[in-house]
């Protein structure tokens, strides 16, 4: 399974150079959530900046969809396709994580904003390449864009990776960055955000403790904090994020990890 993923990955990387030999005047295709590489230009000003071989290209986050769209990066036209994720049913509980009281409810609203916010900025890069470890090494346990069920009820879509581990289990920066967020939130629990410039953020939610501070420099590999169970959660995993030009993207298409058998 594992050799399978890896073959998956160099196709997704393989797919990236096809894209950068593409004339501007052809139109490009992307999955719902994937990222895009494309030959960088004076007005492509947006994106995250990749240098290989003395050229340079943008990397930039496709959307997630509901129904296949066109839309438009610079002079590249790029038809964004509907991808089917599956869907995940879970049972939960404590009634106000599921129907919080209204308090509870401006207080989610808030942090929301407030992330938002935040994955708006673009800071310096630390490097050029995009190269990624996985924050914990073992198996997925929900993927991205899965359609959510909870006790019963319709709601928003599976916007991450969550990624299995014990309480404590160490989480580790998978690139280079800045920590521009530690702290509690009424569905994230206790919520680490890492700035890796250029528009391009990693988010890490339920942890149970943090090993950084807000403002401190990470190095690929370095200790984030262990894994929790805090917030709207059945049990302790890690709520694996990545926002590139404010898009919420796939995680699974930058590591190399395996899913859990049922």
């Amino acid at each position: 399974m594992r050799y399978i993923r890896f073959l998956l990955i160099l196709l997704f990387l393989h797919s990236c150079n096809l894209v950068q030999n593409d004339e501007p005047s052809k139109n490009l295709i992307g999955d719902s959530g994937s990222v895009i590489i494309l030959p960088a230009y004076e007005q492509l000003n947006i994106g995250y900046q990749i240098k290989k071989n003395g050229k340079k290209y943008i990397a930039y986050g496709l959307p997630y969809v509901e129904a296949d769209q066109v839309i438009i990066i610079g002079k590249y036209k790029v038809k964004v396709l509907q991808k089917d994720f599956g869907e995940s049913r879970i049972e939960i509980l404590n009634s106000n994580l599921v129907q919080p009281k209204l308090a509870d409810r401006e207080r989610a609203s808030a942090e929301y904003l407030k992330v938002r916010s935040i994955v708006k900025k673009i800071s310096d890069q630390y490097d050029f390449n995009f190269h990624f470890i996985s924050p914990i090494d073992d198996v997925i346990t929900s993927n991205y864009g899965k359609q959510r069920f909870i006790n019963g009820e319709k709601r928003s879509p599976h916007m991450a990776l969550d990624i299995r581990g014990s309480i404590g289990t160490k989480i580790f920066a998978p690139k280079k960055g800045k920590v521009v967020m530690a702290e509690n939130h009424f569905y994230g629990g206790n919520k680490l955000i890492l700035d890796h410039g250029g528009g391009l953020f990693t988010a890490y939610s339920h942890l149970n403790d943090f090993a950084v501070k807000v403002n401190q420099i990470v190095e690929q590999t370095d200790l984030l904090g262990y894994v929790g169970s805090t917030g709207r959660v059945t049990g302790p995993h890690l709520h694996w994020e990545i926002f590139l030009n404010e898009e919420r993207i796939n995680p699974e298409l930058l590591v190399d990890l395996e899913y859990a058998q049922d």
